[in-house]
Protein backbone atom coordinates (compact mmCIF):
# COMPACT_ATOMS: atom_id res chain seq x y z
CA UNK A 1 0.00 0.00 0.00
CA UNK A 2 2.47 1.83 0.83
CA UNK A 3 4.42 2.01 -2.56
CA UNK A 4 1.27 2.58 -4.10
CA UNK A 5 0.99 6.24 -2.03
CA UNK A 6 3.79 6.58 -3.02
CA UNK A 7 3.83 6.31 -6.54
CA UNK A 8 0.49 8.44 -6.93
CA UNK A 9 2.00 11.29 -4.70
CA UNK A 10 5.37 11.53 -6.33
CA UNK A 11 3.83 12.13 -9.75
CA UNK A 12 2.73 15.65 -8.08
CA UNK A 13 4.60 19.05 -9.25
CA UNK A 14 3.96 22.13 -8.60
CA UNK A 15 2.37 24.52 -11.15
CA UNK A 16 4.50 27.88 -11.15
CA UNK A 17 1.86 29.80 -12.92
CA UNK A 18 -1.09 28.56 -10.64
CA UNK A 19 0.55 27.38 -7.43
CA UNK A 20 -1.57 24.26 -7.57
CA UNK A 21 -0.34 20.72 -7.42
CA UNK A 22 -0.73 18.51 -10.29
CA UNK A 23 0.32 15.62 -12.28
CA UNK A 24 3.50 15.78 -14.49
CA UNK A 25 0.98 14.75 -17.44
CA UNK A 26 -1.61 17.52 -16.50
CA UNK A 27 1.81 19.99 -16.35
CA UNK A 28 3.16 18.77 -19.43
CA UNK A 29 -0.36 19.69 -21.23
CA UNK A 30 -0.64 22.99 -19.39
CA UNK A 31 2.78 23.37 -20.60
CA UNK A 32 2.42 23.01 -24.30
CA UNK A 33 -0.89 24.97 -24.05
CA UNK A 34 0.87 27.94 -22.52
CA UNK A 35 3.67 27.92 -25.40
CA UNK A 36 1.46 27.35 -28.46
CA UNK A 37 -0.70 30.60 -27.07
CA UNK A 38 2.99 32.73 -26.56
CA UNK A 39 3.87 31.92 -29.81
CA UNK A 40 0.76 32.80 -31.58
CA UNK A 41 0.94 36.35 -29.82
CA UNK A 42 4.72 36.44 -30.87
CA UNK A 43 3.40 35.75 -34.64
CA UNK A 44 0.75 38.33 -34.14
CA UNK A 45 3.01 40.74 -32.90
CA UNK A 46 5.63 40.54 -35.84
CA UNK A 47 2.84 40.42 -38.40
CA UNK A 48 1.58 43.83 -36.89
CA UNK A 49 5.38 44.75 -36.91
CA UNK A 50 5.50 44.01 -40.76
CA UNK A 51 2.37 45.64 -41.62
CA UNK A 52 3.83 48.50 -40.16
CA UNK A 53 6.83 48.57 -41.47
CA UNK A 54 5.41 48.20 -45.37
CA UNK A 55 3.24 51.90 -44.31
CA UNK A 56 -0.09 50.58 -44.72
CA UNK A 57 0.51 49.13 -48.29
CA UNK A 58 -1.63 46.69 -47.21
CA UNK A 59 -4.64 47.83 -45.95
CA UNK A 60 -6.61 44.32 -45.29
CA UNK A 61 -3.58 43.66 -42.57
CA UNK A 62 -3.65 46.97 -41.50
CA UNK A 63 -7.47 46.73 -40.69
CA UNK A 64 -7.42 43.31 -39.33
CA UNK A 65 -8.19 43.80 -35.84
CA UNK A 66 -5.78 43.51 -33.20
CA UNK A 67 -6.38 41.62 -30.03
CA UNK A 68 -7.32 42.61 -27.03
CA UNK A 69 -5.62 42.52 -24.04
CA UNK A 70 -6.34 40.65 -21.69
CA UNK A 71 -8.52 42.93 -19.19
CA UNK A 72 -8.12 42.42 -14.97
CA UNK A 73 -11.15 41.30 -13.57
CA UNK A 74 -13.16 44.52 -12.40
CA UNK A 75 -14.33 45.09 -9.14
CA UNK A 76 -18.03 46.61 -8.37
CA UNK A 77 -18.44 50.18 -7.10
CA UNK A 78 -20.50 50.27 -3.95
CA UNK A 79 -21.94 53.43 -5.00
CA UNK A 80 -22.94 52.36 -8.50
CA UNK A 81 -26.56 52.07 -7.33
CA UNK A 82 -27.18 55.00 -6.26
CA UNK A 83 -25.22 57.66 -9.24
CA UNK A 84 -27.63 55.70 -11.58
CA UNK A 85 -30.84 54.03 -12.25
CA UNK A 86 -34.03 53.65 -10.13
CA UNK A 87 -32.28 55.24 -7.17
CA UNK A 88 -30.71 58.10 -8.74
CA UNK A 89 -34.30 58.93 -10.02
CA UNK A 90 -35.82 58.98 -6.68
CA UNK A 91 -33.18 61.53 -5.15
CA UNK A 92 -34.21 64.04 -8.42
CA UNK A 93 -37.76 63.54 -7.78
CA UNK A 94 -37.26 64.51 -3.95
CA UNK A 95 -33.76 66.44 -3.49
CA UNK A 96 -33.86 67.18 -0.05
CA UNK A 97 -30.41 67.14 1.72
CA UNK A 98 -29.42 65.69 4.35
CA UNK A 99 -31.24 62.25 3.24
CA UNK A 100 -32.31 60.59 6.44
CA UNK A 101 -33.63 56.93 6.02
CA UNK A 102 -34.87 54.20 7.95
CA UNK A 103 -34.70 50.58 7.93
CA UNK A 104 -37.56 48.94 10.19
CA UNK A 105 -37.68 45.10 10.87
CA UNK A 106 -39.93 43.62 13.12
CA UNK A 107 -38.16 42.13 16.17
CA UNK A 108 -39.92 38.75 15.31
CA UNK A 109 -37.32 36.34 13.87
CA UNK A 110 -33.73 36.95 12.48
CA UNK A 111 -32.31 38.57 9.66
CA UNK A 112 -31.76 36.77 6.13
CA UNK A 113 -30.17 37.48 2.72
CA UNK A 114 -33.28 39.71 1.58
CA UNK A 115 -32.93 42.07 4.57
CA UNK A 116 -29.13 42.64 3.70
CA UNK A 117 -30.90 44.31 0.67
CA UNK A 118 -33.15 46.76 2.93
CA UNK A 119 -30.00 47.09 4.70
CA UNK A 120 -27.56 48.29 1.99
CA UNK A 121 -30.16 50.44 -0.10
CA UNK A 122 -31.27 52.23 2.81
CA UNK A 123 -28.00 53.07 4.68
CA UNK A 124 -26.38 53.08 1.31
CA UNK A 125 -28.68 55.47 -0.03
CA UNK A 126 -28.25 57.93 2.63
CA UNK A 127 -24.72 58.26 3.47
CA UNK A 128 -23.93 58.66 -0.25
CA UNK A 129 -26.25 62.05 -0.07
CA UNK A 130 -24.75 63.22 3.45
CA UNK A 131 -27.31 61.64 5.63
CA UNK A 132 -27.94 59.40 8.44
CA UNK A 133 -30.18 56.48 9.27
CA UNK A 134 -32.56 54.94 11.78
CA UNK A 135 -32.63 51.73 12.77
CA UNK A 136 -35.90 51.65 14.06
CA UNK A 137 -37.09 48.49 15.53
CA UNK A 138 -41.47 48.06 14.38
CA UNK A 139 -42.38 46.36 17.63
CA UNK A 140 -46.23 46.81 17.40
CA UNK A 141 -46.66 43.02 18.19
CA UNK A 142 -45.75 41.66 21.54
CA UNK A 143 -46.83 38.18 20.54
CA UNK A 144 -44.01 37.79 18.74
CA UNK A 145 -41.31 39.52 19.72
CA UNK A 146 -38.25 38.37 22.32
CA UNK A 147 -35.21 40.18 23.01
CA UNK A 148 -32.66 37.92 21.18
CA UNK A 149 -33.83 39.56 18.10
CA UNK A 150 -33.47 43.21 18.63
CA UNK A 151 -30.00 42.14 19.58
CA UNK A 152 -29.33 39.75 16.79
CA UNK A 153 -30.53 42.56 14.37
CA UNK A 154 -28.52 45.23 15.47
CA UNK A 155 -25.64 43.31 15.57
CA UNK A 156 -26.75 42.29 12.08
CA UNK A 157 -26.68 45.28 10.84
CA UNK A 158 -23.09 46.60 12.61
CA UNK A 159 -21.39 43.58 11.09
CA UNK A 160 -22.30 44.41 7.48
CA UNK A 161 -20.62 47.83 8.42
CA UNK A 162 -23.54 50.46 9.04
CA UNK A 163 -23.85 52.58 11.96
CA UNK A 164 -27.72 53.73 12.61
CA UNK A 165 -27.72 57.40 13.44
CA UNK A 166 -29.89 56.17 16.37
CA UNK A 167 -31.66 52.94 17.42
CA UNK A 168 -35.28 53.76 18.13
CA UNK A 169 -38.57 51.96 18.65
CA UNK A 170 -42.62 52.18 17.76
CA UNK A 171 -43.08 52.06 21.13
CA UNK A 172 -41.66 54.99 22.15
CA UNK A 173 -44.25 56.56 20.40
CA UNK A 174 -46.90 54.36 22.24
CA UNK A 175 -48.60 57.75 23.99
CA UNK A 176 -48.56 59.76 20.89
CA UNK A 177 -50.44 57.41 18.05
CA UNK A 178 -52.96 56.78 20.86
CA UNK A 179 -53.61 60.13 20.76
CA UNK A 180 -53.47 60.70 17.46
CA UNK A 181 -55.92 57.62 17.49
CA UNK A 182 -58.07 59.78 19.54
CA UNK A 183 -58.00 62.53 17.11
CA UNK A 184 -58.70 60.26 13.81
CA UNK A 185 -62.06 59.42 15.90
CA UNK A 186 -62.53 63.06 16.31
CA UNK A 187 -62.58 63.81 13.07
CA UNK A 188 -65.00 60.83 11.88
CA UNK A 189 -62.71 59.27 10.04
CA UNK A 190 -62.37 55.90 12.21
CA UNK A 191 -64.61 53.89 14.28
CA UNK A 192 -64.54 51.00 16.57
CA UNK A 193 -65.65 47.64 15.04
CA UNK A 194 -66.85 44.00 16.14
CA UNK A 195 -67.05 42.43 13.05
CA UNK A 196 -65.35 38.94 12.41
CA UNK A 197 -63.54 37.64 9.80
CA UNK A 198 -66.54 36.52 7.90
CA UNK A 199 -68.44 39.74 7.88
CA UNK A 200 -65.68 41.62 7.30
CA UNK A 201 -64.69 39.47 3.95
CA UNK A 202 -68.60 39.84 2.77
CA UNK A 203 -68.11 44.00 3.50
CA UNK A 204 -65.01 43.69 0.95
CA UNK A 205 -67.49 41.69 -1.84
CA UNK A 206 -66.67 38.10 -0.58
CA UNK A 207 -65.32 35.49 -3.09
CA UNK A 208 -68.05 36.59 -5.49
CA UNK A 209 -66.60 39.91 -5.57
CA UNK A 210 -70.00 41.83 -5.00
CA UNK A 211 -70.68 45.24 -3.99
CA UNK A 212 -68.42 46.68 -0.99
CA UNK A 213 -69.86 47.94 2.09
CA UNK A 214 -69.93 49.27 5.34
CA UNK A 215 -71.23 47.81 8.70
CA UNK A 216 -73.36 49.67 11.01
CA UNK A 217 -70.36 50.49 13.06
CA UNK A 218 -69.35 53.16 11.00
CA UNK A 219 -72.27 54.89 11.85
CA UNK A 220 -71.72 55.32 15.57
CA UNK A 221 -71.48 58.57 17.16
CA UNK A 222 -67.81 60.21 17.69
CA UNK A 223 -69.08 59.67 21.46
CA UNK A 224 -69.68 56.14 21.47
CA UNK A 225 -66.41 55.47 19.23
CA UNK A 226 -64.31 57.04 21.95
CA UNK A 227 -66.06 55.29 24.71
CA UNK A 228 -65.31 52.04 23.19
CA UNK A 229 -61.66 52.45 21.75
CA UNK A 230 -60.82 53.86 25.10
CA UNK A 231 -62.94 50.61 26.71
CA UNK A 232 -60.10 48.78 24.29
CA UNK A 233 -57.42 50.40 25.98
CA UNK A 234 -58.31 49.73 29.47
CA UNK A 235 -58.98 45.86 28.95
CA UNK A 236 -62.67 45.68 28.15
CA UNK A 237 -62.50 43.87 25.28
CA UNK A 238 -60.15 40.06 24.18
CA UNK A 239 -58.42 39.61 21.47
CA UNK A 240 -60.45 39.80 17.88
CA UNK A 241 -63.21 41.23 19.98
CA UNK A 242 -63.13 45.03 18.74
CA UNK A 243 -60.78 46.72 16.89
CA UNK A 244 -60.13 50.48 15.59
CA UNK A 245 -60.78 50.63 12.20
CA UNK A 246 -59.82 54.02 9.63
CA UNK A 247 -62.68 55.57 7.76
CA UNK A 248 -61.51 55.54 4.33
CA UNK A 249 -62.81 54.91 1.15
CA UNK A 250 -64.73 52.00 0.81
CA UNK A 251 -65.67 52.24 -3.03
CA UNK A 252 -61.92 52.72 -3.94
CA UNK A 253 -60.25 50.18 -6.15
CA UNK A 254 -56.84 49.91 -4.21
CA UNK A 255 -58.05 47.01 -0.85
CA UNK A 256 -55.56 49.17 1.24
CA UNK A 257 -58.64 51.71 1.19
CA UNK A 258 -61.48 49.30 2.61
CA UNK A 259 -61.32 50.44 6.00
CA UNK A 260 -58.04 49.18 7.34
CA UNK A 261 -56.89 48.54 10.94
CA UNK A 262 -55.38 51.29 12.83
CA UNK A 263 -55.42 49.23 16.62
CA UNK A 264 -56.12 45.95 17.52
CA UNK A 265 -56.22 44.52 20.91
CA UNK A 266 -53.59 41.94 21.92
CA UNK A 267 -53.73 40.38 25.94
CA UNK A 268 -49.84 39.60 26.13
CA UNK A 269 -47.06 41.93 27.95
CA UNK A 270 -44.91 44.17 25.77
CA UNK A 271 -41.47 43.61 25.96
CA UNK A 272 -40.33 46.92 26.80
CA UNK A 273 -43.39 48.65 28.04
CA UNK A 274 -45.04 45.63 29.92
CA UNK A 275 -48.44 45.64 30.71
CA UNK A 276 -49.22 48.92 30.37
CA UNK A 277 -50.47 48.77 27.15
CA UNK A 278 -53.35 46.38 25.48
CA UNK A 279 -54.11 48.04 22.39
CA UNK A 280 -51.35 48.15 19.74
CA UNK A 281 -51.12 50.27 16.45
CA UNK A 282 -50.25 49.21 12.97
CA UNK A 283 -48.81 52.44 11.41
CA UNK A 284 -45.65 54.79 12.69
CA UNK A 285 -44.21 57.99 11.14
CA UNK A 286 -41.98 60.12 13.58
CA UNK A 287 -38.43 60.26 12.76
CA UNK A 288 -39.08 62.74 10.45
CA UNK A 289 -36.94 60.81 7.62
CA UNK A 290 -36.55 62.62 4.10
CA UNK A 291 -37.23 59.11 2.05
CA UNK A 292 -39.12 55.95 3.11
CA UNK A 293 -37.72 53.37 0.41
CA UNK A 294 -39.28 49.69 0.96
CA UNK A 295 -40.13 46.75 -1.49
CA UNK A 296 -42.86 46.85 -4.16
CA UNK A 297 -45.06 44.62 -1.65
CA UNK A 298 -46.00 48.03 0.04
CA UNK A 299 -47.00 49.94 -3.34
CA UNK A 300 -51.03 49.23 -2.76
CA UNK A 301 -50.36 50.10 1.14
CA UNK A 302 -48.72 53.90 0.10
CA UNK A 303 -52.35 54.95 -0.86
CA UNK A 304 -53.09 54.43 2.93
CA UNK A 305 -50.33 55.64 4.34
CA UNK A 306 -50.34 59.05 2.84
CA UNK A 307 -54.07 58.77 3.45
CA UNK A 308 -53.51 58.94 6.91
CA UNK A 309 -50.85 61.08 7.00
CA UNK A 310 -52.85 63.88 5.10
CA UNK A 311 -56.06 63.06 7.20
CA UNK A 312 -53.97 63.67 10.78
CA UNK A 313 -52.02 66.59 9.16
CA UNK A 314 -48.71 64.81 10.39
CA UNK A 315 -45.37 65.10 8.58
CA UNK A 316 -44.98 62.75 5.46
CA UNK A 317 -41.98 61.49 4.15
CA UNK A 318 -41.59 60.18 0.25
CA UNK A 319 -42.44 56.75 -0.53
CA UNK A 320 -41.07 54.69 -3.34
CA UNK A 321 -40.68 51.24 -3.70
CA UNK A 322 -37.95 48.74 -5.18
CA UNK A 323 -38.20 44.97 -5.70
CA UNK A 324 -36.86 42.57 -3.46
CA UNK A 325 -35.04 39.93 -3.31
CA UNK A 326 -35.56 36.32 -3.35
CA UNK A 327 -33.28 33.60 -3.63
CA UNK A 328 -34.01 29.95 -5.24
CA UNK A 329 -33.93 26.74 -3.31
CA UNK A 330 -34.05 27.79 0.03
CA UNK A 331 -36.96 29.67 2.52
CA UNK A 332 -36.41 32.81 3.39
CA UNK A 333 -39.84 33.42 4.75
CA UNK A 334 -39.60 34.30 8.87
CA UNK A 335 -42.90 32.04 9.55
CA UNK A 336 -41.87 29.10 7.53
CA UNK A 337 -37.78 29.04 8.87
CA UNK A 338 -39.66 29.45 12.16
CA UNK A 339 -41.62 26.42 11.42
CA UNK A 340 -38.24 24.20 10.26
CA UNK A 341 -36.58 25.29 13.96
CA UNK A 342 -39.55 24.43 16.02
CA UNK A 343 -40.07 21.03 13.92
CA UNK A 344 -36.43 20.60 14.11
CA UNK A 345 -35.75 19.77 10.33
CA UNK A 346 -32.86 22.92 11.03
CA UNK A 347 -30.40 22.82 14.02
CA UNK A 348 -31.57 27.01 14.81
CA UNK A 349 -31.67 29.96 12.92
CA UNK A 350 -27.68 29.76 12.22
CA UNK A 351 -28.00 26.32 10.23
CA UNK A 352 -25.45 27.28 7.80
CA UNK A 353 -27.76 25.48 5.02
CA UNK A 354 -30.62 28.81 5.45
CA UNK A 355 -29.98 31.94 4.22
CA UNK A 356 -30.39 33.83 7.34
CA UNK A 357 -27.33 36.38 7.92
CA UNK A 358 -26.35 34.64 11.38
CA UNK A 359 -26.22 31.36 9.19
CA UNK A 360 -24.17 32.92 6.44
CA UNK A 361 -22.08 34.53 8.78
CA UNK A 362 -21.75 31.04 10.34
CA UNK A 363 -20.65 29.92 7.33
CA UNK A 364 -18.17 32.18 6.82
CA UNK A 365 -19.29 34.50 4.17
CA UNK A 366 -17.62 38.11 4.80
CA UNK A 367 -19.81 40.81 5.22
CA UNK A 368 -18.19 42.58 2.25
CA UNK A 369 -19.22 39.84 0.28
CA UNK A 370 -22.86 40.18 0.64
CA UNK A 371 -22.73 44.39 0.27
CA UNK A 372 -21.14 43.62 -3.25
CA UNK A 373 -23.69 41.05 -4.07
CA UNK A 374 -26.43 44.18 -3.65
CA UNK A 375 -24.49 46.45 -5.36
CA UNK A 376 -23.86 43.70 -8.61
CA UNK A 377 -27.86 43.28 -8.65
CA UNK A 378 -28.65 46.55 -8.99
CA UNK A 379 -31.92 47.97 -7.58
CA UNK A 380 -34.99 48.57 -10.08
CA UNK A 381 -38.89 48.10 -9.02
CA UNK A 382 -38.76 44.38 -10.71
CA UNK A 383 -37.97 41.46 -7.78
CA UNK A 384 -34.55 39.86 -8.23
CA UNK A 385 -35.07 35.94 -8.09
CA UNK A 386 -31.64 35.01 -8.05
CA UNK A 387 -30.16 31.51 -8.07
CA UNK A 388 -27.92 30.37 -5.13
CA UNK A 389 -25.04 29.45 -7.74
CA UNK A 390 -25.09 33.49 -8.27
CA UNK A 391 -24.66 34.36 -5.00
CA UNK A 392 -21.46 31.52 -4.14
CA UNK A 393 -19.85 32.93 -7.28
CA UNK A 394 -19.85 36.43 -6.04
CA UNK A 395 -18.54 35.27 -2.89
CA UNK A 396 -15.57 33.27 -4.33
CA UNK A 397 -14.64 36.57 -6.40
CA UNK A 398 -14.68 38.43 -3.47
CA UNK A 399 -12.90 36.12 -1.52
CA UNK A 400 -9.81 35.86 -4.26
CA UNK A 401 -9.40 39.44 -4.13
CA UNK A 402 -9.74 39.83 -0.73
CA UNK A 403 -8.11 36.87 1.05
CA UNK A 404 -4.79 34.62 0.79
CA UNK A 405 -4.96 30.89 -0.20
CA UNK A 406 -4.20 28.64 2.88
CA UNK A 407 -4.12 24.72 2.76
CA UNK A 408 -5.77 23.02 6.21
CA UNK A 409 -6.28 19.39 6.33
CA UNK A 410 -8.83 19.17 8.91
CA UNK A 411 -8.41 15.10 9.93
CA UNK A 412 -4.56 14.58 8.41
CA UNK A 413 -3.43 11.22 7.86
CA UNK A 414 0.23 11.13 7.38
CA UNK A 415 1.90 9.06 4.38
CA UNK A 416 5.71 8.81 4.33
CA UNK A 417 7.08 8.31 0.78
CA UNK A 418 10.08 6.46 0.82
CA UNK A 419 13.15 7.56 -0.84
CA UNK A 420 11.32 11.16 -1.71
CA UNK A 421 13.84 14.09 -1.74
CA UNK A 422 13.21 17.40 0.47
CA UNK A 423 12.06 20.21 -1.48
CA UNK A 424 11.44 23.79 -0.97
CA UNK A 425 9.36 25.67 -2.91
CA UNK A 426 7.89 29.36 -3.33
CA UNK A 427 3.71 29.49 -3.78
CA UNK A 428 1.94 32.21 -3.91
CA UNK A 429 -1.12 33.66 -1.62
CA UNK A 430 -2.85 34.43 -4.46
CA UNK A 431 -2.70 33.85 -8.39
CA UNK A 432 -4.20 36.67 -8.97
CA UNK A 433 -3.41 39.33 -6.73
CA UNK A 434 0.81 39.06 -6.57
CA UNK A 435 0.56 41.89 -4.17
CA UNK A 436 -0.57 39.34 -1.44
CA UNK A 437 2.93 37.86 -1.53
CA UNK A 438 4.16 34.61 -1.44
CA UNK A 439 5.34 31.63 1.33
CA UNK A 440 7.86 29.16 1.03
CA UNK A 441 6.56 25.21 1.22
CA UNK A 442 8.68 22.46 2.32
CA UNK A 443 8.21 18.89 0.66
CA UNK A 444 9.23 16.68 2.68
CA UNK A 445 8.96 13.20 2.51
CA UNK A 446 6.41 12.76 5.32
CA UNK A 447 2.76 14.40 3.74
CA UNK A 448 -0.58 14.57 4.61
CA UNK A 449 -3.64 13.78 2.92
CA UNK A 450 -7.04 14.11 4.63
CA UNK A 451 -8.45 10.79 6.20
CA UNK A 452 -12.18 11.02 3.90
CA UNK A 453 -9.34 10.57 1.00
CA UNK A 454 -7.63 7.42 2.24
CA UNK A 455 -9.17 4.02 1.68
CA UNK A 456 -7.11 1.46 2.92
CA UNK A 457 -9.92 -1.32 1.73
CA UNK A 458 -9.05 -0.36 -2.14
CA UNK A 459 -5.41 0.21 -1.09
CA UNK A 460 -5.84 3.54 -2.77
CA UNK A 461 -6.16 7.18 -2.04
Amino acid sequence: MADAIAEATAKLVLDDLTGEMVSKNELKKRTQKRAKKAATEKAKAAAAAAAAATGGQDSNKQNAPKPKPKQEESTIDPEAIFKLGFLDEVFKENPKTPVMTRFPPEPNGFLHIGHAKAICINFGFAKYHGGETYLRMDDTNPEAEEEKYFVAIEEMVQWLGFTPRAVTYSSDHFQRLYDLAEKLIELEKAYVCHCNDEEIKAQRGGEDHGPRFRCSHAEQTVETNLTEFRGMRDGKYKPREAFLRMKQDIEDGNPQMWDLAAYRVLDKPHHRTGSRWRIYPTFDSFEFITHSLCTTEFIQSRVSYEWLNKTLGVYEPMQREYGRLSITGTVLSKRKIMKLVENKIVRGWDDPRLFTLIAIKRRGVPPGAIVEFVSELGVTTAPSVIQISRFEQTVRRYLERTVPRLMLILDPVPVIIEDAEEVEVDVPFSPKNPQMGSHKLKFTPTVYIDRSDFREHFGVF
